[in-house]
């Protein structure tokens, strides 16, 4: 029997250095009740950013601080995406999601911050994919892949992502908690840097707390008021200021 030698990589394969610093840019899903502050947050992260929204008028009457002083002028971007499922079907689902990963991909490539409702985008690609809400769990691989995929280029694209994801109530022996619970992409909360939950209380107002933080667990369930993205991304990297997030 012959012998098949293997070849060795050239120029050392696919490895390079482990880079000495960070890159300045944070992966971030946030969730919340409606009118807790999810969008407010996002937009104080550095622009241009560039929205790709869901929810009807998830911006109006909040959004327009950002375009003048002392909030702005920011440049914000936005694309409204519109579908029901009890009216549209799973055609015009597969040529909206086509028109998200082509809109996606100008955001990657213009913006500083991208926000993305992505609940509704999450239930928009399933729809796409089997024109319903859900299938076994073998089914998914594929569609968890691609969508893992978006993520990731994000990352390397080196811009500010907000998963924004609304909540619901967790239930136990078909009974409810009481206990609100995030839904979306259940793989979001994993390959994110951090994950937010945002809230507001009459007596104390907005508040966002961290629930976890691949870079620093020190600051892992931990309130932190009204605070800022670039007040947030300086706990996150303790070696950076308020000019790496500018």
């Amino acid at each position: 029997m012959a012998v098949v030698k293997k070849s060795k990589p050239a120029g050392g394969g696919g490895f390079s250095p482990l880079a000495s610093e960070a890159r300045r840019r944070l992966i971030f899903r946030s969730w919340g009740r409606e009118k807790s502050g999810k969008n407010h947050f996002g937009l104080t992260a550095p622009g241009p950013v560039y929205g790709l929204y869901f929810d009807p008028g998830g911006l109006e009457g909040m959004a327009e601080k950002f375009l003048t002083a002392p909030w702005g002028p920011k440049d914000v971007q936005m694309v409204q995406y519109r579908f029901n499922k009890k009216r549209n079907g799973q055609e015009e689902a597969v040529a909206l999601k086509e028109q998200f990963i082509v809109d996606y991909e100008i955001a990657l490539n213009k913006a500083r911050t991208i926000q993305i409702d992505e609940t509704e985008l999450w239930e928009l690609v399933r729809f796409a994919e089997w024109g319903r809400e859900s299938a076994k769990g073998r089914e998914y691989g594929p569609l968890n892949g691609e969508y893992r995929g978006w993520i990731h280029d994000a990352y390397d694209a080196g811009v500010n992502l907000q998963l924004i994801q609304k909540v619901k109530e967790k239930w136990e022996n078909d009974k409810p908690t009481g206990e609100m619970e995030p839904f979306g992409f259940k793989q979001a909360g994993n390959i994110a840097q951090v994950n937010l939950e945002h809230s507001w209380s009459k007596e104390d107002g907005f508040n966002v707390c961290v629930k976890e933080c691949r870079q620093n667990m020190g600051i892992a369930y931990s309130d932190f008021g009204s605070i800022n993205f670039a007040e947030l991304a300086q706990l996150v990297f303790p070696d950076t200021d308020e000019s790496d997030w500018s």
